[in-house]
């Protein structure tokens, strides 16, 4: 099909960015390039550790599967590829590899990405992210956010987060605020946090407990009506089956998920169950968003904030309109380096 290349970069956000594990300001990410008779599609990997994955051997692991690669037939060859790896611990990988097929895909057939899936042009407001930080710097994040975003989404999972909510709430009533403890809360902790979240009217809160406790979420679903989100807990189908009973929703990320079709499995399973989906991302500039973005008209909430978060973003495309962020309406996936 083509011949694969790997480029590795760096981004940087505009602030440290901080939740319930680390605080830190550089992420490494690099782009995956299918070229084929002289188009080139691309495509980003955001490898977590959080789930085993580094650059370095992501990177390595594709120069040593360039010649399999290379005789793959479209995206549908790439996507069966990339489900072959599932056991291999390389979500991200898998996931810059799948938005580089279909953007090579969309080049050559002049057609967009979401056009390609069957989809109407994907046109949805996103949150943004406020992280963790010293209590006055992140309220003046939020108060600045505010200003274009109707939406925030507040990281939890540090001393003194909830008088942190309660005054997010005071200052700033007509914002909807929805919260993400990555794993911060303890079972006691997480049951009085929801009580307070509830009565502010949190419009849902992202894995509370951590992944191991599923027991202790099915408890916390029972006892709150604030919507609870799988995020770490859920990568894939087979975490679906075994967790989602015990969540109102999921978390979808292509860099969790392993691409652009397994992503679509994954909110098509979802929707079966009756499960509420947030598309998110990770720290990612707009060509990893854009990726995510083809599907996110799908979703019932969308957190597509990484490449606003940053101090430079080495890739545009993405019709940008406040908290509105709008497909391209180009080939593949749309996006080009920035000027």
């Amino acid at each position: 099909m083509a011949h694969v290349t790997t480029r590795a970069f760096d981004l940087r956000t505009s602030t440290p960015f901080g939740i319930s594990r680390w605080t830190r300001s550089e992420f490494p990410r690099f782009v995956v390039e299918l070229t084929d008779h002289r188009v080139t599609g691309i495509g980003e990997a955001a490898p977590d550790a959080r789930y085993g994955e580094g650059r370095d051997r992501d990177m390595e692991l594709l120069r040593d599967w360039a010649p399999e690669i290379a005789d793959l037939v479209g995206p549908a060859g790439v996507e069966a590829f990339c489900e072959s790896l599932a056991g291999a611990g390389v979500p991200a990988l898998r996931a810059g590899l799948s938005a580089a097929a279909w953007d090579l895909a969309g080049k050559q057939a002049g057609e967009p990405v979401w056009r390609m899936l069957g989809l109407a042009r994907p046109s949805v407001r996103t949150s943004f992210t406020v992280a963790i930080g010293a209590p006055d710097q992140l309220l003046a994040q939020a108060r600045a956010a505010a200003r274009t975003f109707g939406t925030l989404k507040v990281k939890l999972g540090f001393e003194g987060d909830l008088d942190v909510a309660r005054r997010l709430k005071r200052e700033l009533p007509d914002v909807t605020f929805r919260y993400d403890a990555n794993e911060g809360w303890d079972r006691d902790r997480a049951e009085a946090a929801l009580a307070v979240l509830e009565d502010l009217d949190a419009e849902l809160v992202e894995q509370p407990l951590p992944v191991a406790d599923t027991e202790g979420m099915a408890l916390l679903k029972e006892r709150t009506r604030v919507p609870l989100l799988a995020d770490e807990a859920v990568l894939s189908l087979d975490d679906l089956d075994a967790v989602g009973d015990a969540y109102d929703g999921v978390v979808v990320k292509l860099a969790k998920a392993g691409g652009i079709a397994a992503a679509f499995a994954l909110l098509s399973a979802c929707a079966e169950r009756g499960l509420r989906v947030l598309m998110g991302c990770m720290v990612e500039s707009t060509l990893g968003a854009a990726a995510a973005l083809q599907l996110a008209g799908l979703a019932d909430w969308v957190d597509l904030d990484g490449a606003l978060l940053l101090a430079h973003d080495p890739f545009e495309g993405i019709v940008v309109d406040g908290d509105r962020l709008t497909a391209p309406e180009e080939p593949g996936l749309g996006v080009r380096p920035a000027g």
